[in-house]
């Protein structure tokens, strides 16, 4: 025999397999990695995992547009303030396909992931000075619209 005795090699045998056993413990089956677990839905605060989910199905995965207008365009960012930006993705545009996406409109996310959102659309897609010079129109009327006097308009 390899070993003096019996006892011996049943004593390595037996120091293998623990060391085995144990190493096996760190790695078994169905015990999450570290940094694995999953967030609640109304904890996503990414730009881009809640513009992906939430947006880019109508303004396109890069904000060109798509079904509804380009949230990527620069002009429409700087004519376009943040209360309006938030106020649209909160309680959504009426008469449109543009739905409200606030819980408190009856929507799924929460005004940290609308903040998120506004805030994302505006810092990867606006640049600085676009319509330096220019004098865009507001984004939103002011007083209401004379109908008689837009209809001798649109006649002339």
């Amino acid at each position: 025999m390899f070993f003096g005795s019996t006892g011996a090699f049943a004593c390595v045998l037996f120091a293998v397999a623990g060391a085995m056993f144990l190493a096996g413990c760190t790695t078994s089956p169905g015990k999450p990695a570290a940094g694995s677990e999953m967030i609640a839905p109304s904890e996503v605060l990414d730009f881009g995992t809640l513009y992906a989910q939430n947006c880019s199905g109508c303004h396109g995965a890069e904000g060109h547009g798509g079904a509804a207008i380009a949230l990527g365009d620069p002009v429409y960012l700087a004519i376009a303030d943040d209360t309006a930006i938030r106020k649209v993705i909160t309680n959504g545009v009426r008469g449109t396909s543009m739905a409200a996406f606030a819980q408190s409109a009856g929507g799924m996310l929460t005004d940290k992931q609308i903040d998120a959102i506004a805030t994302g659309i505006r810092t990867t897609w606006s640049r600085r000075g676009i319509l330096e010079g220019a004098n865009p129109p507001p984004y939103a009327a002011k007083s209401p619209g004379d109908a008689a006097r837009g209809e001798a308009t649109y006649a002339t």
